[in-house]
C-alpha cells in the first residue's frame, strides 16, 4: 500500500479543510443528539460523572480567586481541605470559555456553555488528528473513514460528551497529537513540539505514562535504526521535554509538594522526567560517535536504565504506585470499584467485556498485523501500534486505557476497511466485516442487546448509576436551600455535595483523602453511638445517604449494625433529623 501523494501545499491544505469541516460536522451532530438525551440533568449543571463535578467546583475556586498553584479542595475534608491531584492544565480551557461568556449570557449560562462546547471542541480535534492519522497511514480514503470510526470509537467516545470536562479527553487528544508527530520526517522543529506535548501529557495527568513511555521508546528504536538521521529530532525532543517540565516547576509547581507521592505532577514525576530529558540529550549529543546500531542500543538501555533506576532509588514511593499510601482498607473497600481503575479481568459481564474492550483487541490485532504486513513502512506505522497495543494492554487492568486507545484504534481499523474496500473478491462481505469489527459502538450495542434479550432479568443487566438515581428532579437545589456544613456521604453522591451545592463533604472519593475517607467509611460503617462520636470530632452537620449506598461491599451481610445498615432499611437514629426532600429518592439528615 502506498502513501497518497502530498506533492504540492495545495493539496495538503484542501485536504485539511476537508478533514476539518468533516471533524466539526461530526462532532457538531453527535454533541448535539448526546445533550438532547441528557438535557435535564446538564441544563442543571449535573454532570455526567464524579470526576467532572469535582472539576467544575476546581475551576469554580480557582475563577474566585484560588491560586494557580493551589490544588487543594477546601470543601473536603473540612477546615484544612484535601490536596487534589489534578493540575490547572485542564481547568485553562474551561475557565476561558465561562470567563468569555458570562458578561454575554450570566454566570448559570457560561457555566453550561463551557461544559457543553469544552468537550465538544476536544472531540473535534480528536476526530481531525483520526483523519490525519488515517490520511497518512492509508491514503486519501483513510482520512474519512478513520474520522467517522473515530465518532463511533466507544467507549472512547465517552470521554467527549457534554458535561465530560475532566482531564481524560485533553489527553487523548495530545497523545494523537504525538503520534502524528512522530509519524513525520525527524526535525529539530518536530521534536522539539514532540517534547513539549509530551511534559505538558504528564503534568495533565500520569495516568497516560504508559502511553508515553510506549512514544519515547518508539523514538528511541527510530535513533538506534536511524542514527545521524534521527539525531535533530531526539535533540529537539530532549529540548522540549525538559524546558517545559522545568518551566512548570518554576511557575505552577503546587504548594501541596511532597516526595511521598508518586502520582501526579510530583517531585518524583518532574525528576523522573528531567532524568529522561537528560538522557536522550546525551544520546543525542553523542549520536556521531555511536557509529553502529549496536552501540547506539546498549548505550541507549544503559542510559534510560539509569535515568529510571536513579529515579525509583530516591523516590521509592513510585515502587508501590500511585495509590501506595492509601490506607489497606481504602484498597479493599474502595479502590476495586471504582469504574475506570478496574480492569477487563474484573468486569462481571461478557457483554460489558465487549463493550469496553472489543475494538481495541480489534485495533491491537490489526496493528500487529499491519507491522508484519506492511514491513517497508514500519517506521510510520510504529508510533500508532505502539500506544494502541500498550493501551490494551492497560485495559486488561485499568478500563481508563480505552480512553487513549480507542481513538488511535480508529485510525489503525481505518487501514482494515481500506484493504476491504480493495478487494477483488468478495468485496461486500468484508467491508461489512471490517466496519463491523473497527466500529466501537456495535460492540457496545450488539452484546448487550443480545444479552438483555436472553436474560430473565433484563432489569439486573442494566441498572442506573447512584448518583443519577439520586440527582432526579431538582435534589440538589433542595439540599443547597439548607445552611452550609459540613456533610457525611457516601462516595457515590460526595463529589456531587461539593460540585451542585455550598455544602462540604467528609469524603469524596479523592485517594489523597485518606483521613476524609476513612472517617467516612468508619461512620457509616460503625454502630450507631461510634458514628455519632465520628460527626462530633468532624463537626458534620448533615448527613446523605443513597439507597444502595455501600452496596458494593453488601454492607447489611458485612455491616448488618452499621449505620448504613439502618438507614438502608429505613430505621433512622434518634440523633438524626430527617429533612424533606421531594421527587428524589435520596435521603438527608440534620445531625441533632
Amino acid at each position: 500500500m502506498q502513501h497518497s501523494p502530498f506533492g504540492t501545499s495545495m493539496i495538503r491544505g484542501r485536504s485539511i479543510r476537508i478533514d476539518a469541516i468533516f471533524a466539526l460536522a461530526l462532532a457538531a451532530i453527535l454533541t448535539l443528539a448526546w445533550m438532547s438525551t441528557d438535557w435535564m440533568r446538564l441544563s442543571r449543571l449535573l454532570l455526567p460523572d464524579h470526576d467532572d463535578m469535582m472539576r467544575l467546583a476546581q475551576v469554580r475556586d480557582w475563577l474566585a480567586g484560588q491560586g494557580v498553584n493551589d490544588w487543594t479542595q477546601y470543601r473536603m475534608a473540612p477546615p484544612r481541605g484535601a490536596p487534589m491531584h489534578w493540575s490547572r492544565v485542564n481547568d485553562v480551557g474551561i475557565a476561558a470559555i465561562i470567563l468569555a461568556a458570562t458578561p454575554v449570557v450570566g454566570r448559570h449560562y457560561a457555566e453550561l456553555t463551557a461544559i457543553l462546547l469544552y468537550p465538544a471542541i476536544l472531540f473535534a480535534c480528536a476526530i481531525f488528528l483520526a483523519a490525519r492519522i488515517g490520511r497518512r497511514l492509508w491514503g486519501a480514503e483513510g482520512g474519512p473513514i478513520a474520522a467517522v470510526l473515530m465518532a463511533l470509537a466507544y467507549p472512547g467516545t465517552t470521554v467527549f460528551i457534554p458535561g465530560r470536562i475532566d482531564h481524560h479527553a485533553l489527553q487523548a487528544v495530545l497523545i494523537q497529537l504525538q503520534v502524528l508527530i512522530l509519524m513525520r520526517a525527524p526535525t529539530v522543529a518536530g521534536g522539539i513540539a514532540g517534547g513539549v506535548i509530551t511534559g505538558i501529557s504528564l503534568v495533565v495527568g500520569l495516568e497516560i505514562a504508559p502511553q508515553v513511555a510506549a512514544l519515547i521508546s518508539v523514538l528511541a528504536v527510530l535513533w538506534v535504526v536511524r542514527g545521524m538521521a534521527e539525531r535533530p529530532r531526539l535533540a529537539g525532543f530532549a529540548i522540549g521535554l525538559a524546558a517545559t517540565t522545568l518551566a512548570f516547576l518554576v511557575f505552577l509547581r503546587p504548594t501541596y509538594w511532597t516526595a511521598s507521592l508518586c502520582d501526579a505532577f510530583t517531585p518524583a514525576s518532574s525528576t523522573g522526567t528531567l532524568a529522561v530529558g537528560g538522557a536522550l540529550a546525551m544520546l543525542a549529543a553523542a549520536t556521531p560517535v555511536l557509529t553502529t546500531w549496536r552501540i547506539r542500543i546498549v548505550t541507549g538501555a544503559m542510559l534510560g536504565a539509569a535515568a529510571l533506576g536513579g529515579t525509583l532509588l530516591a523516590f521509592p514511593s513510585c515502587i508501590d504506585g500511585p495509590y501506595g499510601a492509601m490506607d489497606p482498607f481504602l484498597l479493599k473497600a474502595f479502590l476495586p470499584y471504582i469504574d475506570e481503575a478496574n480492569g477487563l479481568i474484573r468486569q462481571p459481564r461478557i457483554a460489558r467485556v465487549l463493550a469496553i474492550g472489543g475494538m481495541l483487541a480489534a485495533a491491537s490485532i490489526v496493528s500487529v498485523w499491519m507491522m508484519i504486513r506492511e514491513r517497508r513502512r514500519w517506521a510510520a506505522i510504529l508510533p500508532l501500534a505502539a500506544v494502541v497495543v500498550t493501551s490494551g494492554l492497560i485495559t486488561l487492568f485499568q478500563v481508563r486505557g480505552t480512553y487513549i486507545g480507542a481513538p488511535l484504534g480508529a485510525s489503525m481499523l481505518a487501514g482494515l476497511i481500506v484493504m476491504a474496500r480493495r478487494r477483488s473478491t468478495w468485496r461486500l462481505p468484508a467491508v461489512i466485516g471490517a466496519w463491523l469489527a473497527s466500529a466501537g459502538m456495535a460492540y457496545n450495542a450488539i452484546p448487550e442487546q443480545l444479552e438483555l434479550r436472553l436474560s430473565s432479568d433484563p432489569a439486573a443487566v442494566k441498572q442506573p448509576r447512584l448518583p443519577v438515581v439520586c440527582s432526579e428532579g431538582d435534589a440538589w437545589r433542595q439540599v443547597d436551600q439548607f445552611p452550609p456544613g459540613a456533610m457525611m456521604a457516601g462516595t457515590n453522591v460526595a463529589a456531587y455535595v461539593i460540585g451542585a451545592t455550598h455544602h462540604s463533604t467528609i469524603g469524596a472519593g479523592y485517594h489523597r483523602n485518606n483521613a476524609g475517607n476513612i472517617a467516612m467509611y468508619r461512620f457509616f460503617l460503625s454502630a450507631d453511638d461510634h458514628s455519632r462520636r465520628i460527626a462530633h470530632e468532624w463537626k458534620v452537620a448533615y448527613v446523605a445517604f443513597c439507597p444502595g449506598d455501600f452496596s458494593e461491599i453488601d454492607v447489611t451481610r458485612a455491616f448488618p449494625n452499621s449505620l448504613a445498615t439502618s438507614l438502608e432499611h429505613g430505621r433512622t437514629p434518634e440523633w438524626l433529623e430527617p429533612l424533606p426532600l421531594h421527587g428524589t429518592p435520596l435521603r438527608l439528615y440534620r445531625v441533632r
